[in-house]
C-alpha cells in the first residue's frame, strides 16, 4: 500500500527534492508552498515520476490555511504516514540581528516556529497510528549558530527543541518525531551566502566531504526516517553537512 506523505514548502529545494523522491517509490505526496504556479509544477513533475500528487497554496504562518492543507490532504488520501514540516525562510537581508528590522525578524519567527507549530498541530490527529511520523527540518546553523544568522539560528534550534518534546509525547502511540538537520545545501536559499564566491576553499578548510550537498542528499535521510529501518529511531537529529559540524568555522564568510 502506498503511503501518503506531507510536506509543506514543498516547491523549491529540499523540499521539492524529498516530493520528488516519495514519488519515485508510487507514493501519495501532498504538497504545499506560497505560490501555486510552482506548486502545479511539482506537483506534475511528481505525477509523472509515479506518485500520486495534491497540492494547496499555503501560507504556514495562516492557521486557518494550515488547517485547510492538512485536512484537505487527509480527505484526498486518508491517514497520513508522515509530516515533513520543511517549510522555512531566512532574513531577506545577511545583516547582524541589531540592524534587522522588527517586521524582517516576524516573519522568520512566524514562518518557522509558528509554521512548524501549526503544522504539527492540525497533522497529529491524523497521524495517530503506529508507524506514522513527524520530521521536523532545522539545520546546521540550529545546532551551532552562526554570525549574521541569529533570528534563523533560534528558529532552528527551536525546531529541534520541539523534536525531542513530541518524541516524548507522542512516543506511546508509536508516532516518532525526528528531525534532519543540513549543512551548506545548493538550493535557493543557499546561493544568497555562495553567489559570486570562491565556495572551494570554503569547503576545503571547513568541510570535511570538501564540497556543498545536494537536496536529494537530505531528501535520502527523509526517506530513511519514514521507512521501516528506522523504526526505532525517535526524538534524534540526523546532520547531513558532510561533517561540518564537526570541523566548524565561519571565518571568511
Amino acid at each position: 500500500m502506498a503511503k501518503t506523505i506531507m510536506i509543506t514548502g514543498a516547491t523549491s529545494g529540499i523540499g521539492y527534492a524529498s516530493a520528488l523522491a516519495f514519488a519515485k517509490l508510487g507514493a501519495n505526496v501532498a504538497i504545499s508552498g506560497r505560490r501555486a504556479d510552482r506548486g502545479e509544477v511539482a506537483a506534475a513533475e511528481i505525477r509523472n515520476l509515479g506518485g500520486k500528487a495534491w497540492f494547496k497554496a499555503t501560507d504556514v504562518r495562516d492557521a486557518g490555511q494550515v488547517q485547510a492543507f492538512i485536512d484537505g490532504a487527509a480527505t484526498e488520501f486518508g491517514a497520513l504516514d508522515a509530516v515533513i514540516t520543511n517549510a522555512g525562510i531566512e532574513p531577506p537581508h545577511v545583516l547582524p540581528l541589531s540592524e534587522l528590522s522588527v517586521e524582517d525578524i516576524d516573519a522568520v519567527l512566524e514562518t518557522n516556529i509558528r509554521g512548524t507549530l501549526l503544522t504539527a498541530h492540525y497533522a497529529i490527529p491524523h497521524l495517530r497510528r503506529p508507524g506514522a511520523s513527524i520530521i521536523m527540518v532545522s539545520s546546521l546553523w540550529g545546532r551551532q549558530g552562526g554570525a549574521l544568522l541569529a533570528v534563523y539560528s533560534a528558529t532552528k534550534g527551536a525546531s529541534e527543541s520541539l523534536t525531542r518534546a513530541l518524541a516524548v509525547e507522542l512516543g506511546a502511540e508509536g508516532i516518532r518525531v525526528n528531525c534532519v538537520a543540513p549543512g551548506f545545501i545548493k538550493t535557493e536559499m543557499s546561493d544568497r551566502f555562495t553567489e559570486g564566491r570562491d565556495m572551494q576553499a570554503y569547503w576545503d578548510a571547513n568541510v570535511p566531504l570538501q564540497r556543498i550537498g545536494q537536496a536529494g542528499e537530505v531528501a535520502d535521510a527523509m526517506l530513511w526516517l519514514t521507512s521501516d529501518q528506522s523504526s526505532y529511531v525517535t526524538g534524534q537529529i540526523i546532520t547531513v553537512d558532510g561533517g561540518q559540524n564537526i570541523k566548524m568555522s565561519v571565518a571568511g564568510l
